[in-house]
């Protein structure tokens, strides 16, 4: 309150002062003004009374025109005195107008002042306002500013709070790392002593297997057979790995648990009597096939995580599977010893394939394909892909055909550069490739509900093959050729499975004996089987279908040991081995 009584008290001296000053200058003017005003109505009271005089005179002159000398000279006098007081008189008329016109001039400059005194008067007020806001804004930033420097402080302490924190959680980390490398380090002396445990199991029943073997071997050679060649039908049996026709599957031959848990990938041999399976047990299961029903033949372990995709070298001597723990891993069949373990991806490792005898090729959802050499046990080449690759095949051990996420079929050159020699652009995302047995096809499944054939003579989709009820059941779902390249087969999200007629580009048959998606399938190599996996609920088991067909109409061109050929019709079952002895052929049927 005495703020605002001080500043209106200072507004009121300073507007006195300057009325002062500026009224000053006038006031001197004013007076002599009003002086002047008063001497000219004098003198012209005085004019009044003179001229009054004036007519008075004239008519006693007029009366008295002979009047005395001292009467004239009175007169003439007064008439001088008369013309200096009207010369005076218009003197100060004309004085009086200047001061008239000051006056005027000086009014209105005295009415400019005003203005401007009002204008400055109403800037002076805008000021003061605006000056009382600063100063409330100011107040109001030095309590913001104390607000942030509390807060600020605060936030100093809490930082400060949280660095020891750190520190300490950083130093139970480090700690934590020091025992985790401790217990990877009994870890792994454990698993290469179990290793070592199951590779000397392994050789025990390695040797007890041969020792059995040459014990049979023994006796079998002391019971000679001669082999009459001129006799065709001793061969009639031999099961040779060829197909030149093949059926389509009509029932489900066998039907058993495999794995505990989903089975992802299911693979033949070449000679077609034994297939590998593996699933999310983390396991590879050999399987022997024969008359009609399947035998475990042994169980490949080692990998960390489920087996996404299986594949045989030329020689069936070593099979590959890609796992999900980012890694691959290579078995010997023989023996069943894990050989060789490929790490290296930085993610799920989902295909991986032989490129030749030496060599493995990887394909990982980390977007980049890895090429092995089993030698020395290292990564030759790393290809960046650029999208995630769900399946790839080989080609003449020099081409590599990769399938991804972002719906391309990719060809790389192994001795080229890294960016790919060509490629193809689908209509859905690729989860599977199906090398022809030829080399000029390739079967392509999609996540767009289809199957397309790619001629890769032309770099082109030949045909494209869909039905009603098929859906691709996720992004690993496999699709296969048949070995006469007449049909192509592929599990779908309903539990069926669906067989193509390429020629014709329609539905040939419906496989429906199963309740869960069909996730692969694996068409045997003699035309003779269909075996798939199934996908199965949590904490089920994962089952194995094998349907195999009933034609006995496979033409086989056999050749025999003397050299000459001949075709007949024989019966896909029968398996014969021919042991060569001393004397002839010995033979024997199963």
């Amino acid at each position: 309150m005495a703020a605002s009584i001080d500043w209106k008290l200072l507004v009121r001296q300073k507007l006195q002062q300057r009325n002062h000053k500026q009224c000053q200058p006038f006031t001197s003017l004013i007076q002599t003004n009003n002086r002047l005003q008063e001497i000219a109505s004098n003198l012209q009271a005085k004019n009044v009374q003179l001229q009054v005089d004036i007519e008075r005179l004239r008519e006693d002159s007029h009366n008295h025109h002979d009047g005395s000398n001292v009467s004239s000279a009175n007169t003439h006098a007064l008439e001088q005195k008369l013309y200096r007081l009207q010369e005076e008189l218009t003197e100060m008329h004309k004085k009086r107008g200047e001061n008239s016109q000051q006056i005027i001039d000086l009014t209105a400059t005295v009415q400019e002042k005003d203005k401007e005194i009002q204008h400055k008067d109403s800037m002076i007020s805008d000021m003061l306002s605006t000056n009382l806001a600063l100063k409330q804004a100011k107040r109001n930033l030095e309590l913001s500013l104390a607000e942030l420097g509390a807060t600020n402080q605060m936030l100093k302490d809490e930082h400060q709070a949280l660095q020891m924190a750190f520190s300490a959680l950083e130093e139970k980390y480090r700690k934590c790392q020091e025992d985790n490398h401790d217990l990877i380090a009994r870890w792994m002396d454990l698993k290469a002593k179990d290793a070592d445990r199951m590779n000397a199991e392994n050789a025990d029943f390695i040797n007890a297997r041969q020792i059995k073997l040459a014990r049979d071997l023994e006796e079998a050679a002391k019971e000679q057979l001669l082999l009459d060649t001129s006799n065709k039908s001793h061969l009639e049996g031999l099961t040779p790995p060829l197909c030149v026709v093949a059926s389509v599957p009509k029932r489900a031959q066998h039907v058993f648990d495999a794995h505990d848990g989903e089975v992802y990938s299911v693979q033949w041999n070449s000679s077609g009597r034994i297939f590998a399976t593996g699933g999310a047990d983390r396991k590879i299961k050999l399987w022997d096939y024969h008359n009609s029903s399947c035998d475990l033949r042994g169980t490949l372990v080692g990998s960390n995580a489920g087996i996404m995709s299986l594949d045989y070298n030329q020689d069936d001597t070593y099979i590959v599977g890609a796992s999900n723990d980012f890694a691959s891993r290579v078995w010997s069949v023989s023996d069943q010893r894990l050989r060789h373990t490929l790490t290296g991806h930085s993610g799920k490792v989902l295909t991986a394939k032989f490129l030749s005898e030496s060599r493995v090729v990887s394909g990982s959802h980390d977007r980049t394909l890895k090429v092995w050499d089993l030698h020395s046990k290292s990564c030759m080449r790393t290809i960046f892909a650029g999208s995630s690759c769900n399946d790839l095949v080989t080609l003449q051990g020099t081409t590599i055909i990769s399938g991804h996420f972002d719906k391309r079929v990719r060809f790389w050159d192994v001795r080229g550069a890294d960016s790919s020699t060509n490629e193809i652009l689908l209509q859905g995302r690729l989860t599977s490739l199906c090398l022809a047995p030829d080399k000029t096809q390739l079967l392509c499944c999609t996540r767009d509900d289809c199957l397309k054939i790619v001629d890769l003579r032309m770099n082109q989709v030949a045909c494209t093959l869909v039905a009603d009820g098929f859906k691709v059941g996720c992004d690993w779902s496999r699709a296969v050729f048949s070995p006469d390249l007449e049909f192509a087969a592929a599990g779908s999200a309903d539990g069926n499975i669906y067989v193509w007629n390429i020629a014709k580009v329609k539905i040939e048959k419906v496989l429906k004996n199963h309740s869960h998606a069909v996730l692969a399938c694996s068409w045997n190599p003699l035309g003779s089987s269909l075996i798939i996996d199934l996908s199965s609920e949590k904490g089920q088991l994962g089952d194995l279908v094998i349907f195999e067909t009933r034609s006995n109409h496979v033409k086989l061109m056999l050749w025999n040991i003397c050299g000459d050929n001949f075709s007949q019709h024989i019966k896909t079952k029968a398996t014969v081995i021919f042991i060569l002895n001393g004397s002839g052929l010995s033979y024997e049927r199963f």
